[in-house]
């Protein structure tokens, strides 16, 4: 009766919002996708169990399970995503034999003229225009996004910044904008929703010891994958740079 409820439960929270959800379990490898615990890990059966198990106690925050099939330890995840070096609670571990099995999130619309398409991180997507020539400052970019009804990228959760950062650097591999800035308030980023950059995401999200608003005129946040290749995070920089772009298609924007 009990696995009869978790099946139940779990149709019925994967179906709930949106009839365009795909979801299945995928597995990932560790260098790939990493996600936050939620909680204890307790030992189940199977993957499938360990799965049903977490959905049962966290609801629609269990987007991820990490398992090992040797012990059946099952610990659950909060929503996968790409691995970041700042954040130290992600599992699983560098070197673990646990194993990632994320569930894919609504695949968004996704109008492809102007060169728009899907890409995806662990499980996550977003219609994405990948500028392949240079905008001529911040302001440009956000104009140009603007006029294929689109926004310059919004990278405001750990998984959409994730699917930022490693779009940008395994299909472009060049310094680009962001949609993020404290053109009028130093040192007080706000996203191109009008959001605030979080206390929280400003713990992993800049390279170390930026942002500095050096010589007193950075006001945008970048990519540094051509300056600085090795580093993760972004750069606090001018706005008048011409460098590459990216921009987002998404309901409200």
């Amino acid at each position: 009766m009990a696995l009869t409820l978790w099946i139940f439960l779990a149709f019925k929270v994967l179906g709930a919002s949106s009839e365009v959800r795909q979801f299945f379990l995928q597995q990932a490898s560790g260098q790939d996708c990493q996600t936050l615990q939620l909680g204890e890990s307790w030992i189940s059966h199977s993957i499938f169990e360990c799965q049903l198990q977490c959905i049962k106690r966290y609801s629609e925050n269990c987007q991820a399970v990490v398992y090992n099939n040797q012990t059946g330890n099952c610990r659950p995840g909060s929503i996968a995503f790409g691995p970041i070096e700042k954040v130290i609670t992600s599992i699983p571990e560098t070197g673990s034999s646990d194993k990632l099995y994320y569930v894919r999130q609504p695949i968004p619309p996704c109008n492809t003229s102007n060169n728009f398409a899907l890409y995806d991180v662990c499980g996550t997507s977003a219609c994405l225009y990948l500028s392949t020539s240079r905008a001529e400052d911040y302001n440009d970019a956000r104009t140009l996004c603007n006029q294929m009804n689109s926004r310059l990228f919004v990278g405001n959760s750990m998984v959409k910044f994730s699917l930022f950062w490693y779009t940008t650097k395994i299909y472009m591999n060049v310094t680009t904008y962001i949609g993020l800035q404290d053109i009028d308030v130093e040192n007080s980023f706000v996203w191109g929703n009008g959001e605030s950059l979080s206390s929280d995401q400003a713990e992993y999200i800049w390279i170390t010891y930026q942002p500095d608003n050096y010589r007193g005129d950075q006001d945008c946040a970048i990519t540094q994958h051509e300056n600085w290749p090795s580093k993760f995070g972004l750069d606090d920089a001018p706005c008048n740079i011409s460098i590459y772009y990216v921009c987002e298609r998404c309901d409200g924007c």
